[in-house]
């Protein structure tokens, strides 16, 4: 679930040049160019913005998931908590 949001997360940001060939990902802000009203909270609808059909496949079960709290929105906290890479064997 988490490598989903990693996934998610590199559709919709830019890399960085670090001298490494994959992008680096700052979640803060992934988070806070998909938080179009600025409220600080992402919607399904913020979160699946930009994504390409690949990714909008398993969006609202990812959605789901990473909304710890059930309140239908994403705080920065589970935001990032959900691109946390899942620990091997897990």
């Amino acid at each position: 679930m988490a490598g989903g949001l990693v996934a998610i997360a590199v559709l919709v940001a830019s890399p960085v040049a670090s001298g490494a060939d994959k992008p680096a990902i700052d979640p803060e802000k992934v988070f806070k160019r998909k938080d179009a009203d600025g409220d600080g909270k992402l919607s399904l609808e913020e979160f699946k913005a930009g994504l390409k059909e690949k990714a909008l496949e398993n969006a609202d079960r990812r959605f789901k998931r990473v909304d710890t709290d059930g309140n239908g929105t994403l705080s920065l906290e589970e935001f990032k908590a959900g691109m946390k890479p899942k620990p091997a064997g897990s």
